[in-house]
C-alpha cells in the first residue's frame, strides 16, 4: 500500500492545486505545504519498507509476469530516499522564494516527483519507459519556466536530447519483448541468459545508451549544460541532485539484472563512460566563467564518478557508487542553490565579478566553501569517503586506469573550485550589506552539515557496511527474481 500512494499522492496532489487555485489562493496557502510534506514522508516511508527485504505490490490481481508490480529494495529505497530529501530541499526554497503564486511550477513538481518514484519502483520494463516520459516532459517544462530565451532554448534541447534517449530505451524494451515475450524485469531477467548474444548486444547497447543520454554522461551530455545552468535555482539543485540520479538508478538496476551474468563486457562499456566523462566534465569546468554552468559541467564529471563504480560491477562498486550518488545529491544541491541564490542578489553570474564576496555575504559564502570542499575530496567530508571507496573498488578490479582517473579528476576539479573561492574571498567592492534571508541559510546549511556528519559516519558506526550490503544485494538477482516471481 505504502508503494502505491508514494506514488499516487503527488500524482493526485498535481491535479488537486488546480481546483485549489479556482478557489482562491487560502486554499493553497494551506495544503501546499501538506502536500509537500505528505509527499516527503510517503516516499521515505516507500525507502523504509524496502530497505530491511524485498517490498512488493500487486495491481489488479494480475501475477507479475502479466501485471503490474511495484518492488522495492535496499538499492532502490536509497535512491527514493535521495528523491525525497532533494524534492524536499528544492521544493522548501522555491515555498520560500515564490509562496503559493506560481501554482503551476507545483502542478509540475509534483508530476515529476510521482514519476520519479514510479521509475525507482516498477518493476516493468515499459512502466519505467512511460514514468519516464512523464517525468522527462515535467522536467522540460521546469527548465523553461522562467521563459527567458536561454531557459526555452536549454527546455528545447533538453526535450530533443530526452527524445532521443527515450527513443534508444523504447527499442530496447522492444526488443527484449520480442524475444522473450514479457516485460517484467525479473522475468526478462530469468530469459536474457538464454537469449544469443547478438540479440543482448542489441539490447545492451539500447538501453547503456539511453540511460547514459539522459544521465548526461560524456559524450551525451550536450543538453546538460544549458538546462541546468538557464533554470531557475530550485529546478537546477533538483536536476543535478535528483533528476540524473534516476537514470543513474536505471542504469544500475537494468545492467545487474539483464546483463550482470549474460553479458558481463557492458560493465567495460560503462567504465569507459565514466573515465570519459569525469575527465571531460572537469576540463570543461574548469574553463567556465559562469558559476552555474561551471556546476552544472561538474555534474556531468561527477555522473563519470558514479558510472565508473557501476562499471566496476562488483558489490564494492555498487556501494560506492550508490553512496556518492547520495553524496552528490546533497552536495550539488547545496552548491547549486547557494550559488544561484547568491548570483540573484547580486544580479550576475560572472565569476570574476564576485570579488570580495566573502565580506559581504559571509554565511553563504562559507556553506558554498564546506561544500565545495567536500564535492572535491577534502578529508574527512562525504565526498572525500565516497571518492576513497571509489579508488577501492577499481583497485580491487584491477582497473587502474579508472582509479588514476579518479585521482587526476580530483586535481582538476581543486583547480577551478580553488579558483572561484579565490575571487570570493579576495577583497573587493561593489556589493549591498544585504545578506541572504534565515531560511535559504538554514538550508545551505543543513546540506553543509550533512557532508561533515556523513563524512564522520563511517568512522563511528557501519555505514559502510549498509550500503555494501545493498551493493551485494543488487548483485544477487536470483534473489530479486524470486521475490517477484513466486510471490
Amino acid at each position: 500500500m505504502i508503494l502505491t500512494l508514494a506514488v499516487i499522492f503527488p500524482l493526485s496532489s498535481a491535479f488537486v492545486i488546480p481546483l485549489l487555485h479556482l478557489y482562491g489562493s487560502r486554499g493553497l496557502r494551506l495544503f501546499l505545504p501538506i502536500m509537500g510534506l505528505g509527499a516527503f514522508v510517503l516516499t521515505l516511508a516507500a525507502a523504509a519498507s524496502g530497505f530491511g527485504d524485498y517490498a512488493l505490490a500487486f495491481f489488479g490481481g494480475w501475477p507479475a509476469r502479466l501485471g503490474v508490480v511495484f518492488v522495492a529494495d535496499g538499492l532502490s529505497s536509497v535512491f527514493l530516499a535521495l528523491a525525497a530529501f532533494g524534492c524536499g530541499a528544492s521544493f522548501l526554497y522555491f515555498y520560500e522564494q515564490m509562496g503559493t503564486g506560481p501554482w503551476r511550477f507545483y502542478v509540475i513538481f509534483f508530476l515529476l516527483q510521482a514519476s520519479m518514484n514510479g521509475v525507482l519502483l516498477t518493476g516493468d520494463l515499459f512502466n519505467m519507459f512511460v514514468f519516464y516520459e512523464i517525468f522527462s516532459l515535467a522536467a522540460y517544462l521546469l527548465v523553461s519556466y522562467s521563459l527567458t530565451w536561454q531557459a526555452v532554448e536549454a527546455g528545447l534541447k533538453y526535450l530533443v536530447m530526452g527524445t532521443v534517449g527515450a527513443f534508444f530505451i523504447l527499442l530496447g524494451a522492444a526488443y527484449a519483448f520480442i524475444a522473450t515475450k514479457t516485460l517484467n524485469m525479473a522475468a526478462l531477467a530469468a530469459s536474457f541468459p538464454q537469449m544469443p548474444k547478438a540479440t543482448l548486444i542489441v539490447i545492451a547497447a539500447c538501453m547503456v545508451v539511453g540511460f547514459s543520454l539522459k544521465a548526461g554522461a560524456f559524450p551525451f551530455h550536450f543538453w546538460l549544460p544549458d538546462a541546468h545552468s538557464s533554470a531557475i535555482t530550485a529546478v537546477s539543485a533538483l536536476l543535478s541532485g535528483v533528476v540524473v540520479k534516476v537514470s543513474i538508478y536505471s542504469l544500475i538496476r537494468v545492467s545487474l539484472l539483464f546483463f550482470g551474468d549474460a553479458l558481463p563486457s557492458v560493465f567495460d562499456v560503462i567504465t569507459v563512460l565514466g573515465v570519459l566523462s569525469l575527465l571531460g566534465g572537469h576540463l570543461m569546468a574548469s574553463r567556465q566563467q559562469d558559476i552555474k554552468r561551471l556546476l552544472a559541467y561538474s555534474t556531468v564529471a561527477q555522473i563519470g564518478y558514479i558510472m565508473i563504480g557501476v562499471g566496476m560491477g562488483t558489490a564494492t562498486g555498487i556501494a560506492a557508487a550508490v553512496f556518492h550518488s547520495f553524496n552528490h545529491m546533497l552536495m550539488k544541491s547545496g552548491l547549486f542553490i547557494t550559488a544561484g541564490r547568491l548570483a540573484e542578489e547580486i544580479k550576475t553570474r560572472n565569476i570574476q565579478d564576485m570579488k570580495g564576496l566573502y565580506y559581504h555575504r559571509r554565511g553563504m559564502v562559507l556553506a558554498f566553501t564546506v561544500l565545495a570542499a567536500a564535492i572535491v575530496g577534502v578529508p574527512p567530508l562525504n565526498g572525500f569517503m565516497s571518492k576513497w571507496y571509489l579508488v577501492v573498488a577499481s583497485v580491487e578490479k584491477r582497473s587502474f586506469l579508472a582509479a588514476l582517473a579518479l585521482v587526476f579528476g580530483t586535481v582538476i576539479s581543486a583547480s577551478y573550485y580553488i579558483r572561484v573561492l579565490s575571487v570570493f574571498y579576495t577583497p573587493g567592492e561593489g556589493f549591498s550589506e544585504h545578506e541572504s534571508r534565515r531560511p535559504v541559510l538554514a538550508i545551505a546549511a543543513l546540506f553543509s552539515a550533512c557532508c561533515v556528519v556523513l563524512g564522520l559516519l563511517p568512522f563511528f558506526t557501519p555505514i559502510w557496511e549498509l550500503f555494501v550490503e545493498v551493493g551485494s544485494k543488487a548483485l544477487n538477482t536470483k534473489d530479486y527474481i524470486a521475490a517477484v516471481l513466486l510471490k
